[in-house]
């Protein structure tokens, strides 16, 4: 994109905005589909949400076949807002109430139990209804430490904080309760969802091969989808300070192998699951955003900007993510700067010890591949959020948020 056509862009939206790739993300869905459909069938794409619950993009997915996985009853709503059918939601997450469990199982949904309390609200739903045969997932703790010792769950926990304990499965779950031996509750689902240190093959390996032992071991006749969840590497930029991770097909190949190497899967054909985030919408998405000044302190050089760390690295990592300067006209020698956010913390630095001519007030930069997290992470803190338009190809920019106004952001508050 040039300066023109982004300065154009800018004068109809406000700076800064995000920019979103509708054929990046249709990409990304027909190549995580083409992968894993291609060596296991049958198959489900169901998008996390949580990840970047943009409609538009949940949209998509929806007209592509794909289902919504959701972890709120915010989500869950927003499915059905925009018109995906219950049955093809997935309802995770660890907080549930007992009106969210009995909206869910009152639709069809599929409701993956967390925690004992849940199960209690379920069972409990099931006493109620006699006659109807329930369907309900259930998620399993993964244990992913490897023959070393070594933790693979995120921020090296030894032990991950959701779903249910396998000891609790091997002997008050099953032995206990008579509703899952056969009465009108019926496991149907397991899933496995862990969130890792490296997303690496081996994980989902584990993962699959403890959801198969468990479907084969406590519920072999009823298991009729086994869901791995996401957490996948997705493509990864050339700038990205990553190499050689997995691909799309190395991750299918091994989720693939191990349900072939299942008697129980290879008799039963379960319905594989993936829930894909990160994989899906990272690279789709790009931040624009306008320089305001630039000022040396202490030798230090600033350029400042009209968009904050916020909207493009909540967690405020140390990562600079892949950017380009999209400028009026090139001038001066290159420097070495740090671009600053338009917050009052200091830490707001969206790209730090930046070597390049110096860009003016007026020009713009693009930081891309943050479409995960980014906009659902952004809090209205100090600046409202920002509008996003999303390229459809041939020059064609639609808008599908308006930039928010104060009156939107205070509409709850007593005044």
């Amino acid at each position: 994109m040039d300066y023109k056509t982004i300065q154009n862009l800018a004068s109809q939206t406000g700076s800064p905005f995000y920019l979103v790739d509708r054929q990046k993300f249709e990409q990304n869905f027909n190549d995580l589909t083409a992968a894993f459909r291609s060596r296991w069938s049958p198959f489900i794409l169901a998008y996390s949400y949580k990840t970047n619950y943009l409609p538009y993009l949940c949209g998509i997915v929806r007209d592509k076949g794909g289902w919504a996985e959701v972890v709120s009853r915010m989500e869950y709503d927003l499915a059905l807002k925009i018109g995906c059918d219950p049955k093809k939601i997935i309802f995770n997450g660890p907080v549930k109430t007992a009106a969210d469990i009995e909206l869910a199982l009152e639709n069809g949904s599929m409701l993956n139990v967390d925690s004992q309390s849940e199960l209690q609200i379920v069972t409990e739903y099931a006493d109620q209804h006699p006659g109807r045969q329930i369907p309900i997932g259930l998620r399993i703790n993964i244990g992913l430490s490897d023959a070393a010792g070594t933790s693979h769950i995120q921020n090296s926990l030894k032990t991950g904080r959701f779903g249910l304990d396998p000891k609790i499965i091997n002997s008050e779950l099953i032995t206990k309760n008579s509703k899952l031996q056969g009465n009108n509750l019926k496991v149907i689902s397991l899933h496995g969802h862990t969130s890792t240190t490296d997303r690496s093959q081996w994980c989902f390996e584990v993962i699959t091969k403890t959801l198969c032992e468990t479907a084969e071991k406590y519920f072999p006749d009823t298991v009729k989808m086994i869901n791995v969840g996401g957490g996948f590497f997705g493509k990864m930029h050339p700038d990205m300070p990553f190499t050689d991770t997995p691909s799309f097909d190395d991750y299918a190949e091994v989720v693939s192998g191990v349900l072939q190497n299942s008697d129980w899967a290879q008799t039963k054909k379960p319905t594989l699951i993936i829930e894909p985030g990160v994989a899906m919408v990272a690279d789709a998405v790009s931040f624009i955003t306008r320089v305001v000044s630039v000022k040396s302190i202490r030798d230090k050089i600033f350029v400042t900007v009209d968009g904050s760390a916020f909207n493009t690295k909540p967690t405020f990592h140390a990562i600079n993510m892949p950017h380009a300067f999209i400028r009026k006209s090139v001038e001066g020698p290159e420097q070495t700067f740090d671009v600053v956010g338009s917050t009052c913390m200091e830490k707001d630095i969206l790209l730090k010890d930046i070597t390049t001519p110096i860009p003016q007030p007026g020009d713009f930069i693009r930081i891309d591949s943050i479409g995960a997290y980014t906009l659902v992470m952004t809090p209205p803190f100090i600046n409202p959020a920002p509008a996003i338009l999303a390229d459809e190809g041939g020059g064609n920019y639609k808008l599908v948020r308006k930039k928010q106004t104060l009156e939107e952001i205070f509409s709850n508050y007593i005044m």
